[in-house]
């Protein structure tokens, strides 16, 4: 495999020669203007309440330590976006080890902390997460969803081509048929990152009006908050430049919605995700339809009850569900608030319940839970999204732990990639990426 035809594949060779004019005007021989671009990326987003989370290549964090030093001390998340910007997909276990060790070093040299990572063009292979989780990464950032948020008519059928083109590329979930949530495997977090992302809209569709691509973005936060889900934001630091008002736009929406939508980075997720897969139920029967609750969880926890009553103060909150911030009360409620899965139930479906945060009961009569679910043999992530549906659309008695912490309905990230600081690092970048095809 030759690199011209790699770059192909990507890009396309007429959006390759347009991408490389765009860097020539996107950066410098210095570090200066980049440095400029990404310091306002970081003031706009902490002033809006939000820090943002940066995946940045070792190699170019070993040639720029000083800034992203200074950018961390101030709170700003970097993660590992690799050694060197090369397609982690195609390289086996053991130079995936080489490489992520050595990314390992160079930060650790350099002082800056991490936790996670996400692969460059967002691509790996069914060997990255067993290596990311056995040398103690917590998450990985680079599996895709992709949410229909363009009318792709409206576009040329140049344009047409090349967003296809990325799409075959990254051969991303889509968000019609997938929930945009973090999942927890083999010890490893993945937390999706969606699309249409900078490089969908910009480079590929040609859009560069603001107020369109904030129209995009909206759309999606508007998508993930009505759903309760995850939107993971992408966009290059280099492109702040003209996309600044998209960015606090989208960033002011957010804040405006009520119940909260939770402002994190990418570590914080992770945190999150870890502490909440800690939290448990304890239920016991009083009679009469009564069922002292225990919950065993943080603070921040946020405890979700529908089609049922409690001795303690609730809150309305959405879709019918009410918060409780006690944690320790009696329900009440015609049935179990529980729900109950077939002997023949997949493990996929009981943990992705639990993940869910509902109490799930292995083995019992469909009498004594408020939910039965006996056709749960064949499960995958391609029915999770219809089952929670499902579940959400019952009348039973429902009591759950939500997503998010703090109330928040949904969450916001904020992210970007640093593939180069200029025009030398975009330079070898191309030749780092020729290394790796041809050995």
């Amino acid at each position: 495999m030759r690199l011209t035809h790699f770059l192909s594949k990507s890009r396309g060779i007429r959006n390759l020669v347009a991408r490389i004019i765009t860097i020539l005007s996107r950066f410098g021989i210095s570090s200066r203007k980049f440095e400029y671009l990404l310091k306002r990326y970081s003031a706009l987003t902490s002033k809006l309440g939000f820090v943002p989370t940066f995946a940045i290549t070792a190699v170019i964090l070993k040639r720029h330590p000083k800034l992203v030093r200074e950018l961390s001390q101030r709170g700003v998340e970097f993660a590992v976006h690799g050694y060197v910007h090369i397609d982690y997909k195609s390289i086996s276990l053991d130079e995936q080890v080489e490489h992520f060790k050595k990314a390992i070093d160079t930060f650790k040299i350099c002082e800056i902390p991490f936790v996670g990572f996400r692969a460059p063009f967002l691509r790996v292979n069914g060997h990255t997460p067993k290596v990311l989780s056995s040398l103690g990464f917590m998450y990985d950032s680079s599996r895709i969803i992709h949410w229909n948020a363009v009318d792709l008519t409206e576009y040329s059928r140049h344009a047409r081509s090349e967003h296809a083109r990325l799409l075959e590329f990254y051969q991303p979930r889509e968000a019609e048929e997938y929930l945009a949530l973090p999942r927890i495997k083999d010890g490893l977090i993945q937390i999706p990152v969606s699309i249409p992302d900078d490089e969908a809209i910009v480079d590929r569709l040609g859009i560069i009006d603001e107020r369109t691509i904030s129209e995009i973005w909206k759309y999606v936060l508007q998508r993930t908050y009505s759903s309760g889900e995850l939107f993971t934001l992408g966009l290059h630091p280099e492109r702040i430049s003209f996309c600044e008002n998209t960015l606090v736009s989208v960033i002011q929406q957010a804040n405006r919605l009520n119940p909260p939508v939770w402002g994190a980075t990418l570590k914080e997720i992770a945190e999150w995700w870890r502490e909440r897969d800690r939290f448990t139920f304890e239920i016991s029967s009083q009679g009469n339809g009564r069922y002292r609750v225990k919950a065993n969880c943080s603070d921040r926890a946020t405890i979700l009850l529908k089609n049922s009553k409690v001795n303690v103060p609730v809150d309305e909150w959405f879709d019918g569900y009410q918060s409780v911030t006690a944690r320790d009360f009696v329900l009440e409620s015609p049935t179990r608030p529980v729900i109950g899965v077939g002997r023949d139930s997949s493990p996929a479906a009981v943990n992705f319940l639990r993940s869910e945060g509902y109490i799930v009961e292995l083995n019992t009569e469909p009498d004594n839970c408020g939910i039965f679910l006996n056709n749960l043999a064949q499960f995958d992530e391609a029915d999770e999204k219809t089952l929670s549906r499902e579940i959400e659309q019952s009348d039973a008695p429902i009591l759950r732990y939500w997503r998010w912490p703090d109330q928040a309905r949904s969450a916001l990230c904020v992210s970007g990639d640093i593939d180069s600081m200029t025009l030398i690092d975009f330079v070898l970048r191309i030749f780092e990426n020729w290394r790796q095809i041809v050995r």
